[in-house]
């Protein structure tokens, strides 16, 4: 696959299309998961007051940047993905591309991207005295595949989906931002009511974003749930390449 010339093509158009799109398209990349990480910590942190758990330290930026940055990746990930068959589609009906690659490109840059990003502020945090272990960029990759796998699944499911149903990708803001509230991001875990705890305990994604937490601020390493998170999350990428692989025969049809 990575020796592949038109997959390295659609991973170098993604990356140019990044930061090359306009010339302040280098700035946004970090500006606008700062703005975010800005308007929560003045929400949350100022605002409401939201307690950050002990063994987290005591910066409410630092604990809401480790858990907001890993889902904007997830978030923004899934929802370029569910247009990108419809936007390669000059490349898709004139070549032999694997059309599964096309949504791939688009994971596996957004999520580079923003990883990267997160250890330059973790690096820049650690430097300016905040609460941070700079070998959680290390000790989080597990709970980062778990999420890059999940949103890879997801992405071949919605842009399977979007070239049939062409409003999908209006839905998936929203439904982001609402999933990102019940996944500990903004708050820690023991705000939530008791009644309602182990609700959203169950929720995956608040397991990863608890990975994230621990491995960056408390400098827990490598633990026996990262390997359930992961394997939990290649079922669902197995999913979704299975039911693009039964859809993409028909896609040129309505591209």
């Amino acid at each position: 696959m990575i020796r592949n010339p038109l997959f390295r093509a659609l991973v170098e158009r993604e990356i140019k299309n990044r930061f090359l799109g306009g010339a302040l398209s280098p700035v946004w990349w970090l500006a606008q998961p700062l703005l975010s990480l800005g308007v929560y910590a003045l929400v949350f942190g100022l605002f409401m007051r939201a307690a950050v758990p002990a063994r987290y330290g005591d910066s409410f930026v630092a604990y809401l940047a480790v858990g907001l940055w890993p889902w904007l990746a997830f978030a923004e990930s899934v929802t370029r993905s569910a247009t990108s068959l419809i936007a390669q589609a000059s490349l898709i009906t004139k070549t032999a591309l694997p059309r599964a690659f096309v949504p791939l490109s688009t994971v596996i840059v957004t999520f580079a991207l923003n990883w990267l990003a997160l250890a330059v502020i973790v690096v820049l945090f650690k430097v300016l005295g905040f609460s941070m272990h700079v070998g959680g960029i290390l000790f989080s990759l597990p709970a980062w595949i778990a999420l890059f796998l999940t949103a890879l699944g997801l992405a071949w499911i919605v842009s399977a989906a979007q070239v049939l149903v062409r409003d999908i990708d209006g839905m998936l803001g929203p439904l982001f931002m609402l999933l990102s509230f019940v996944c500990g991001i903004q708050y820690g875990l023991e705000s939530i009511p008791a009644a309602w705890r182990d609700i959203v305990l169950a929720n995956p994604f608040t397991q990863v974003i608890e990975r994230m937490h621990d491995t960056y601020l408390a400098g827990v390493g490598f633990a026996i749930v990262d390997a359930y998170l992961v394997a939990g999350a290649a079922l669902i990428a197995w999913l979704g390449y299975a039911l693009f692989k039964r859809v993409a025969p028909h896609v040129d049809d309505y591209l």
